[in-house]
C-alpha cells in the first residue's frame, strides 16, 4: 500500500479515537500509521530495495516508536498515545504484509527483524509481478503498482469525505 493509502486508513480510524480521546489520538494515529514508510527517504539510493519493508517494517521499530511516543507525551496522555502508536504501527505492518506486489525484496514484511530476516505474509491479495525490477527503477515500479491502487481508492474517498464533512461542520458553527 502507498503512504497515502496508509494515511487514509489512519485518518479514518483515528477519527473514531478522536471522539473519545481527543485530537492528539488522531495525530498519533496518523503518525504511527504512516511512520513505517519513512524508509522511502532512501528511495534514491541503489540499496533501497534491500531495506524496504525490513528496516522500518518490523515489531522492533514499532516498539521503539511507541516508547518514544510514551516518553515525549505528557503524563496525562502517555499510555493512550503509546498504545495508539503501537496499534496503528501494527495495522500498517499487517496491511503491508498482505498487500505486496514487489517480490524483488521478498513478499511481506520482515516482522521480526533484526532477529530474523524472514519475510512474513499471512496471505497476499495482490499478484506479485515476477518481472518487477523493484524500486531500482522507480518509474517502472510506479507503473506496475498503479493497477493496485484500486484497493486504496475507497479509503481515499472516505478520508476526503470525512475531511470535507468535518470542515463543513466546523465552518457552519461559526
Amino acid at each position: 500500500m502507498t503512504p497515502l493509502g496508509h494515511l487514509s486508513i489512519s485518518y479514518i480510524l483515528g477519527n473514531f479515537l478522536k471522539k473519545k480521546f481527543g485530537k492528539s489520538a488522531l495525530i498519533a494515529f496518523l503518525i504511527g500509521g504512516t511512520l513505517p514508510d519513512i524508509d522511502f527517504i532512501f528511495l534514491p539510493f541503489s540499496w533501497f530495495n534491500m531495506i524496504h519493508r525490513k528496516l522500518t517494517h518490523n515489531l522492533f521499530f514499532i516498539i521503539i516508536v511507541s516508547f518514544v511516543g510514551f516518553i515525549m507525551t505528557n503524563k496525562q496522555h502517555r499510555k493512550i498515545i503509546a498504545l495508539v502508536f503501537f496499534f496503528s504501527g501494527l495495522l500498517h505492518l499487517l496491511i503491508d504484509s498482505c498487500m505486496d506486489s514487489n517480490p524483488s525484496n521478498g513478499i511481506g514484511i520482515a516482522f521480526l527483524w533484526p532477529f530474523s530476516d524472514t519475510y512474513f505474509s499471512p496471505f497476499n491479495i495482490l499478484h506479485p509481478n515476477i518481472n518487477n525490477s523493484g524500486w531500482n527503477d522507480p518509474l517502472k515500479m510506479l507503473t506496475n503498482i498503479a493497477k493496485n491502487l484500486i484497493y486504496e481508492l475507497p479509503f481515499w474517498g472516505v478520508m476526503l469525505y470525512n475531511i470535507a464533512y468535518n470542515f463543513r461542520k466546523s465552518y457552519s458553527k461559526e
